[in-house]
């Protein structure tokens, strides 16, 4: 499967390149529509694949990576996970500001971090920004929203500020010429370049959920292996962290307070979030249903195995399940990602078909299942359900997919 990031580059005056922007890419045609993906999540994303996939100072030659911080993420301290060196921390225009947030802000800039604040106009500035102004490394200017009369108002009101400006959506000449009469030192905009984008090719077990996720396949999952990959990735220990201890955790302690949480969380609980997360990061469609179909399928075997006469085993039937349609929502050939997982030999040869075993008859059973076509069970599926039972099972799978991606979402929230 392939990482993709873009990247759009922020000049300065004698046209070197002093920064560069990342942004959000699903795959190479651009990001998500913005309804069906919000901004924890993007950013998240950005810095989970800038971090471990590609290398933020890689992307950035050594330079500045701008980043986009929505206000529950300044709040969450989500900076603090990165060298204050590597990136620039930008603030929207549009965020809500109360004492809370200039409290973050101050932190952070006494930490070290550089902030830029995003759209910076008539409108928001006097209202939100004016009596923090001095909070901010850089301002941005969108010129393609102001016209001369208003940029040089907007200038003059800031005359007094330590920042850098910078106009950003520089298209033409005219443009160019304009905001160096103006004074600003910092310039983007498709006159100087497009946005780009980055992409690399990585097998799924590379990403950190994958890591975690081959983990847990295994019949026997190692705890203190699970606990060292989510504490070798300050991303993942984040997120996971406040998923389990919502109160708070000892951030001077992360390798003992994952421990922590996953003993609270339990294996089950682990398995189900580590599902979801996984699914989420490895997605490449535009929308989340084939996520979600993959994740019903998998509780779907699993509980029919759960509720059939057989020596099976429950948990492998769910990973079976999701296996099966991570070809769809990877966009990389079936073959390629079992060679990648290395599942146990009955998973394996089920998923290839190479072998009508029971774990196969379980998962086409449920196929048939999804498309309204059920069918009487084969006899390697020996269920102690008759149809109404069964009926009803699907639709409680239905609600813990629904309830599981629910729990990931109000997280990032």
């Amino acid at each position: 499967m392939f990482a993709y990031i873009g990247r759009q580059a922020i000049y300065n005056t004698v046209f070197n390149v002093a920064g560069y922007e990342l942004l959000y890419r699903r795959n190479d045609q651009g990001g998500a529509p913005k309804d069906e993906m919000d901004g924890d999540e993007m950013t998240k994303s950005v810095l989970l694949d800038a971090a471990n996939v590609f290398g933020i100072s890689t992307l950035t030659n050594g330079l500045p990576a701008y980043i986009n911080f929505t206000r529950n993420l300044i709040m969450d301290d989500f900076a603090y996970l990165f060298d204050p060196r590597e990136i620039v921390v930008e603030v929207p225009g549009d965020i809500f500001v109360n004492d809370s947030l200039v409290g973050k802000l101050s932190s952070l800039q006494r930490s070290g971090y550089r902030l830029s604040l995003n759209s910076y106009n008539a409108f928001n500035g006097r209202i939100k920004f004016d009596n923090i102004i001095n909070s901010f490394d850089v301002i941005r200017l969108d010129i393609s929203k102001n016209n001369k009369l208003q940029i040089r108002d907007l200038l003059q009101r800031l005359r007094y500020s330590r920042s850098q400006f910078l106009a950003e959506r520089v298209e033409t000449e005219s443009d160019f010429e304009l905001v160096q009469s103006l004074k600003f030192t910092l310039f983007q905009g498709y006159y100087f370049e497009r946005p780009d984008c980055v992409s690399k090719q990585v097998s799924v077990t590379e990403t950190p959920y994958g890591k975690l996720l081959s983990e847990m396949m295994k019949p026997y999952p190692n705890f203190e292996m699970c606990c060292r990959i989510v504490a070798d990735n300050p991303v993942l220990s984040h997120m996971f962290l406040r998923r389990t201890l919502k109160a708070g955790y000892n951030r001077e302690n992360v390798p003992a307070e994952i421990k922590r949480g996953m003993t609270l969380l339990g294996l089950e609980g682990l398995r189900r979030w580590t599902c979801v997360e996984f699914l989420k990061q490895v997605n490449t469609t535009n929308s989340d249903e084939l996520p979600r179909k993959a994740y019903m399928r998998g509780r779907f075997v699993e509980r029919l195995v759960q509720h059939a006469y057989t020596d099976l085993t429950a948990d492998q039937g769910f990973y079976v399940g999701i296996v099966s349609l991570l070809d769809q929502v990877t966009g990389v050939p079936m073959e390629t990602l079992l060679d990648e997982l290395k599942l146990s030999p009955m998973l394996d040869s089920a998923l290839r078909g190479t072998s009508k075993n029971a774990y196969a008859s379980f998962l086409e059973y449920a196929k048939s299942y999804e498309t309204g076509a059920a069918r009487s069970p084969s006899p390697d599926v020996k269920l102690r359900l008759n149809d109404r039972q069964v009926s009803t099972l699907y639709m409680q799978c239905i609600a813990e997919t629904d309830k599981a991606f629910a729990e990931t979402d109000d997280n990032n929230a």
